[in-house]
């Protein structure tokens, strides 16, 4: 599936790649905290960015890129993935 793929890659090209081939259907990270019982505030801190900036990928205004994905998955402890619901975009081959 596109997650081992995914896991692998950490350059802007293959962001783009996925981007073009998924789109994102709603933000989990809220969620993610509350589940690890993490305030939005401490999480933000944790990765090192403002509160402001972390609400933006929360209501979908900005999508992290491929790093800070990856350290907000870190501090949460789940994979990449799962910061937000995926759904394959019509008319791609999505998979392999």
């Amino acid at each position: 599936m596109w997650y081992n793929f995914l896991r692998k890659a950490r350059s802007i090209r293959f962001a783009e790649v996925f981007i073009s081939q998924y789109s994102v259907v709603s933000c989990r990270i809220k969620e993610l905290c509350y589940n690890r019982g993490y305030s939005l505030t401490q999480l933000a801190e944790m990765v090192g960015i403002s509160k402001t900036q972390l609400s933006d990928y929360i209501a979908l205004r900005n999508i992290p890129n491929v790093e800070m994905a990856y350290s907000l998955a870190r501090c949460l402890d789940c994979p990449v993935e799962a910061l937000y619901n995926w759904r394959p975009l019509p008319g791609n081959n999505t998979e392999g």
